[in-house]
């Protein structure tokens, strides 16, 4: 009985983690082509183009959607899941931390934001920490995990030494200098890492570097 129970209850957590993640997927997608080609109420709030690649809350939310959907089909992609996990709640908690306090909670939360900066996130966090129970993860996978933010943070920096800060700081990283804005962006990646070693902590593996 003991093991009929435990097969039913992972049954049920991969059934409610795949619905979750399908819900992702279509959200994510919807809000960006809604955003991108100005389309519905979401879009009439939004600029057009595909100029909001540049911003990290949108990729996060593209990588999050397309890493949903792939699972959803059945594919085994734990620590691609762990990495987009880590991007997304990074996303959340700087916008409920950070931007939220500064811009505002409409500001933050309104239109196609209150699924990028909420909905999405949350819907994440939930299914990797309580339904998806696929896989552990070492400590080198915590710092795998970091990628996608340090590469967005080379492509900023990278960005701005090449072509300068007319128009290319969106951030306003760099409002006192390089250096200023290559210290903000380490202390970014650094959080996204807390966030990475936190997530793991239900599904912690102890391994060597």
């Amino acid at each position: 009985m003991t093991g009929q129970r435990i097969f039913t209850e992972n049954t049920y957590r991969q059934t409610v983690s795949k619905i979750i993640n399908l819900f992702i997927g279509v959200i994510v997608i919807w809000t960006w082509l809604s955003m991108t080609f100005r389309l519905g109420r979401l879009g009439a709030e939004s600029p057009g183009g595909f100029g909001n690649l540049r911003y990290f809350t949108v990729l996060s939310n593209l990588f999050q959607g397309i890493v949903s959907l792939i699972y959803f089909c059945g594919r085994k992609i734990s620590r691609w899941k762990y990495a987009s996990t880590t991007a997304i709640a990074f996303t959340f908690f700087i916008a409920l931390l950070f931007l939220a306090p500064v811009r505002g909670l409409h500001s933050v939360y309104s239109g196609a934001n209150f699924f990028s900066h909420l909905v999405v996130p949350v819907l994440a966090i939930v299914d990797f920490l309580i339904f998806d129970r696929e896989g552990t993860f070492t400590l080198r996978d915590s710092l795998i995990a970091v990628i996608p933010m340090l590469a967005y943070s080379l492509f900023y920096m990278g960005n701005i030494l090449i072509n300068g800060l007319e128009g290319n700081d969106w951030y306003g990283f760099a409002r006192k200098g390089i250096p200023a804005a290559a210290a903000v962006l380490a202390v970014l990646t650094a959080v996204n890492w807390i966030i990475a070693l936190v997530l793991r902590l239900p599904r912690k593996q102890t391994a060597q570097l």
